[in-house]
C-alpha cells in the first residue's frame, strides 16, 4: 500500500511537471510571436503610391430606369499602384476594353444607383468588372468626376 501511494505521488509530480512545462513553452511562444508581429507591423508600413489614368472621353449613356428616359454623363479615372509598370502598359493597351466594360456596366444601372449611399457598391462593382479583364495587376480605385444624372 505504501508503494501505491509513492507511485501515485510520483505520477502526480510527473503530470505537474508536464503541465508546467507546457504552460512555460506556450507562454514563451505566445510572447515571441506577439513581439515579432508588433515589431514588424510598426516598422514596415506599406505605402502604395497611386498613379491615375483617365478612361478616354466622357461617358454619356442612357440608364436602365423603366418608364422614364434617364441618362448619365460622367468622366472616369482609374488608379493603380504606380510601381506596377506592367499594369500601366496593360491599361493603356486595353483602353478600349476598359471603356467598353465601364459603358455597359453604367448602362445597366438605374438613377438611384448614383446616389451617395450606393457609391461604394457602384465603384466596387465597376472595379471588379474591369479587374476581370486585367492580367498584370489590379486597380486600386475608380474616381468619378463631372457627373450629371438627368
Amino acid at each position: 500500500m505504501a508503494e501505491e501511494k509513492k507511485e501515485k505521488k510520483s505520477g502526480k509530480k510527473f503530470a505537474l511537471i508536464i503541465v508546467l512545462l507546457l504552460i512555460f513553452v506556450g507562454g514563451g511562444t505566445f510572447g515571441g510571436v506577439y513581439y515579432f508581429m508588433s515589431r514588424n507591423a510598426a516598422s514596415n508600413p506599406v505605402i502604395i503610391e497611386e498613379a491615375f489614368v483617365p478612361v478616354g472621353e466622357e461617358i454619356f449613356v442612357n440608364l436602365s430606369d423603366e418608364n422614364s428616359k434617364r441618362y448619365v454623363k460622367l468622366n472616369l479615372s482609374l488608379s493603380y499602384d504606380k510601381r506596377n509598370k506592367d499594369l500601366a502598359a496593360e491599361i493603356e493597351q486595353k483602353q478600349v476594353v476598359i471603356r467598353d466594360v465601364a459603358i455597359f456596366y453604367i448602362k445597366s444601372c438605374k438613377a438611384k444607383d448614383f446616389e451617395p449611399a450606393n457609391e461604394a457598391r457602384l465603384k466596387g462593382d465597376l472595379i471588379s468588372r474591369i479587374n476581370a479583364k486585367l492580367t498584370t495587376g489590379v486597380l486600386k480605385d475608380v474616381y468619378i468626376s463631372d457627373i450629371i444624372v438627368q
